[in-house]
């Protein structure tokens, strides 16, 4: 039988692996908001250049924004591996699926599914 204390590895792992699930998700809205307005205002600067406006910022704002593209697929990614890595994990310990840890981490999950569909990159980094 497993302890249900905080000491415990197991009880350790739900909330190590929880955690990193939502910083990587949170870290994944923010890398996607930032993606979102670099494109914006990538297509705002194209379109006025296409008119007279000077191409000095074009490049700049250009490599910028596929940086971004690229730190974002790059963190999907991530969050893609570890909520596989999570799922798999709270499957393999079914007699700890009425702890408080694993509702978290069930919550974690759910929040995880609606970041990668939400954030889902626009062409893939391969």
């Amino acid at each position: 039988m497993l302890r249900r204390d905080n000491a415990d590895p197991v009880i350790r792992q739900f909330i190590l692996r929880t955690a990193v699930l939502n910083y990587l998700g949170k870290s994944l809205r923010e890398q996607y908001n930032e993606y979102c307005l670099l494109g914006i205002h990538h297509e705002e600067i194209s379109l006025k250049i296409g008119s007279d406006q000077d191409l000095a910022a074009e490049p700049t704002l250009s490599e910028l924004f596929e940086m971004q593209r690229l730190k974002t697929t790059a963190t999907h990614r991530l969050l893609m591996r570890e909520y596989h890595e999570l799922l798999a994990y709270m499957m393999d310990k079914s007699d700890l699926w009425d702890s408080p840890e694993y509702f978290k981490a069930k919550a974690a999950l759910g929040a995880a599914t609606h970041n990668l569909r939400v954030c889902a990159p626009t062409k893939p980094m391969d």
